[in-house]
Order: structure tokens, then C-alpha cells, then sequence
């Protein structure tokens, strides 16, 4: 049995994530053994670090990835699965250069920068544009949705599609919500292979990679920079850590620029016949409004992915999170009670989040920068913000790149969303759920 404690830090092995399976593990990336130089060095193979390192390929730098473990180890290998290509707050590119105006030009142009990279390079990663269905309850949960979101439109960003209970129905196979918002430009993806595949990608067009290979020191070295590992070191003109919830302790400014919390995730086993009639007929993306207690996936293989936040000192305990999901996919699919329904794994992992609803894109120093700090649209940022960081670095023009970069600050108080969101907002709301007002 797994340490609780590793548990709760979302330190669990990889091979825990139901995303592994199954195909089971990618082949591992040897370790550096040697020296060798670099034009640009990506510490972290996740997400953003395997988006970057395929990007700066394509335009013929050289990058060398270096990954503590192996890729997709850290929150890639273990979200939900979720493509969701929105924006979380406009309020944040009043702090822009032009206000947003290119990035948002680059986000309508690339939202769907998951599904076009597999496609582009045939990486069999389960990218599917299903859609993302949201359902509410109630008129006035529904009224609300389309308030928050209706910036999405008034941008020309993401279409709202208005859909009623007889919609809700025959996409989810439920008659629970009487009110939905679907973004069609939504869907999913198994992050653990898409990581993995643009890693190969990225080696195939010339970068190096090298898994096992944590970055244990810094050091100036003339004009450049050296990273040390245990068995070898990279000569690079710049580095780029694309850590996100998982630093590495070279830097400490990027331990400390981000409010860690601990979410969950399972997949049971692929579905029984009955229940694959009536839970998402169509395949897709699940979540609910006003509050999301229950979002779920349902892949290729028949199986959903269902995630949350785990209750408070409980992180390791899988049987009671999937009990009190299975409790919910029976009051939502009463048709499936009785049904054989079974969990087949559960996983933790750190989410990374920061006061301002956007990633961190930072500079420490000169040739020094960082790329994180994803958590519920990293399927979409994290390889949107690898690929237009990486064509700055390519042009050596910082300076133009559509988003301020900017210095990493501490935040105050660590542990403020751990307290606020799964001390106090989750049980609340999982009550509110037991007596049928969410």
C-alpha cells in the first residue's frame, strides 16, 4: 500500500493513472550520461515542456528536454482529461501590452491546438472533439452560465450552443438536467499519451530527450548556462522550467508563486453493455453548473474517468471517493443501478493554481524563463502557450510575445485554496448534493 502522504502530495506512481492503461507505459527516455550543449534547454517534459520542445524543433533550434522521471510523470499524466478551450477571466489582459488582442487573435486560430497536433502528427492519444457538455439543474443556474461565458461569444471566442432538457437528454442519456451549454470545440484526450507523443514528435524532428535526468544544479558559464544532472550536464544559451505543480528545487522562486491543491482522479472498468446505452451514448466530456462536483470523461475503451477533489485527510482512500461517485452516476442514470459498474484505478496529482486566472510566464534572469502553472484548461493552454513561446524564442524576440512575462512573486499563504476549496467549498457543496439542492 502506498504511503498516505504520497497520496496527498499527488506523488503516486505514474503507472497509477488510469491513463497508462491500457496500452500501458511509454518506453522510457535514456538518461543523460554525457555533456552536451544546447541552443535551448526545457526542464519538465509535461504539457508545456513537450509542446515547447516540438515547436523549437520545428523551427530548427536545439532543444534538449530534460525530465526528472519520465514524461508525463506530473499533473500531464494525470488530469482529467478535459479539453476545454475557454478563457477563465477577461479581467486579466487588462494588464497586457495590447490589452489581449493578439493572444485572443492566436487563441481563436489555435483553441484546438490538442486535436490538430494529433491529427498533424498521427499521435494516437484518443483526441476526440466530442463537445463539451455542461448541464444545469435549473433555469436560474442556467441564466448564470450563460452570463459568466457569454464573454466567449462577445470575442467571436467559443460558440454557446443553448440546449434544452430534451437536448440534455439525448446527448447525456439523462433526464436530470433540464438546461445545457455545449462548447463544440470541446472534447477529450488521454494527456499521458498526447505528452507522450509529442515528445516522440519532437524527437523525431531533432531534440534530444532524456528521462531520469533531474536538474540538480545552475551555474553561469560564461555567456550561457550549465545544468547539472546526476551523470551528466547541458551547456545551454537559454533554459526554459516547465515544472508547473511539480518544482524542481534549482529554483526556489517557482516553489513558492503558486497555491498547491490535491485532486483525484478514476476510471472504472470499461462499462457494461447497459450502462454504455444510457451514460454519454454519444462519448464526450460531462460537467455541471453552478458547481462542478462530478466531471467526467467517457474514452474510447468504454470506461469513464470521473475526478474531484479527495475529502480532507482522506486523499488515499479510493474505495470512498468512487462509492460517493458511483452514489452520483446512480441518482443522475437511475437505469444503471444493479448495473455491474467497478473501479479500475485511482490516482492523485498536484494542481498548481496562482491569483491570476492565466499561466505564469516568467523571467528569472537573463536566458532564464518558466512556463506553468496549468491546472483545469491545461490541455489546451499548456501546448497553445509551448508554441507561441517557443516561435518568441525562435525569433530571440521576447519582447513581442502577446502576453507580459513576467517575475515570479510568493504568495502569501500556501495552503489558501486548500483551505478554501477542499476544507471548506467541497464539503459543502458534497452536502448540498447528498440532499438534492446541487
Amino acid at each position: 500500500m502506498q504511503n498516505k502522504a504520497v497520496f496527498e502530495r499527488g506523488e503516486i506512481p505514474i503507472s497509477a493513472s488510469g491513463w497508462t492503461k491500457p496500452q500501458g507505459l511509454a518506453p522510457n527516455w535514456p538518461a543523460l550520461t554525457e555533456a552536451v550543449s544546447t541552443d535551448v534547454a526545457v526542464i519538465g517534459a509535461g504539457l508545456a515542456g513537450s509542446s515547447l520542445a516540438l515547436h523549437l524543433a520545428e523551427a530548427g533550434i536545439s532543444v534538449t528536454v530534460l525530465e526528472a522521471r519520465q514524461p508525463g510523470w506530473g499533473a500531464s499524466g494525470r488530469n482529467a482529461g478535459h479539453v476545454l478551450p475557454i478563457l477563465r477571466d477577461m479581467r486579466v489582459f487588462r494588464r497586457f501590452p495590447d490589452e489581449g488582442r493578439r493572444f485572443l487573435k492566436l487563441f481563436r486560430e489555435h483553441h484546438t491546438i490538442p486535436f490538430d497536433l494529433a491529427g498533424r502528427y498521427a499521435i494516437d492519444c484518443d483526441a476526440v472533439r466530442s463537445g463539451y457538455i455542461n448541464g444545469m439543474k435549473t433555469r436560474r443556474a442556467f441564466k448564470g452560465f450563460l452570463r459568466e461565458f457569454s464573454y466567449l461569444e462577445d470575442h467571436g471566442l467559443q460558440k454557446l450552443v443553448r440546449m434544452s432538457g430534451d437536448d440534455m437528454k439525448a446527448r447525456t442519456g439523462s433526464a436530470a438536467y433540464s438546461y445545457g451549454v455545449l462548447f463544440e470545440d470541446g472534447g477529450r484526450i488521454n494527456p499521458y499519451l498526447f505528452t507522450n507523443g509529442m515528445v516522440a514528435v519532437a524527437a523525431r524532428l531533432g531534440a534530444r530527450i532524456h528521462g531520469d535526468s533531474e536538474a540538480l544544479a545552475l551555474e553561469r558559464a560564461g555567456e550561457c548556462w550549465r545544468i547539472r544532472t546526476r551523470a551528466g550536464s547541458v551547456l545551454a544559451d537559454r533554459i526554459v522550467f516547465c515544472t508547473n505543480a511539480y518544482p524542481t528545487g534549482i529554483e526556489p522562486a517557482f516553489r513558492k508563486a503558486f497555491y498547491p491543491l490535491t485532486a483525484y482522479a478514476l476510471t472504472t472498468r470499461p462499462l457494461p453493455a447497459g450502462a454504455l446505452d444510457h451514460i454519454l451514448p454519444g462519448g464526450g466530456t460531462f460537467a455541471q453548473a453552478p458547481i462542478d462536483l462530478n466531471p467526467m470523461v467517457r474514452d474510447r475503451h468504454g470506461r469513464l474517468i470521473l475526478s474531484s477533489i479527495p475529502r480532507v485527510g482522506g486523499a488515499h482512500d479510493a474505495s470512498w471517493h468512487f462509492q460517493s461517485q458511483l452514489r452520483w452516476l446512480h441518482r443522475i442514470w437511475p437505469e444503471t443501478r444493479g448495473m455491474r459498474i467497478e473501479m479500475e484505478d485511482y490516482w492523485t496529482g498536484r494542481v498548481a493554481l496562482r491569483k491570476a486566472q492565466f499561466p505564469g510566464v516568467f523571467e528569472l534572469g537573463k536566458g532564464i524563463f518558466g512556463l506553468m502553472y496549468f491546472n483545469a484548461w491545461g490541455n489546451v493552454m499548456a501546448p497553445l502557450m509551448g508554441k507561441i513561446l517557443a516561435d518568441g524564442l525562435a525569433r530571440d524576440d521576447m519582447a513581442s510575445l502577446p502576453f507580459p512575462v513576467e517575475r515570479p512573486e510568493p504568495v502569501s499563504f500556501s495552503r489558501k485554496y486548500e483551505v478554501l476549496i477542499r476544507h471548506i467549498l467541497i464539503p459543502a457543496a458534497r452536502t448540498a448534493q447528498r440532499w438534492g439542492f446541487l
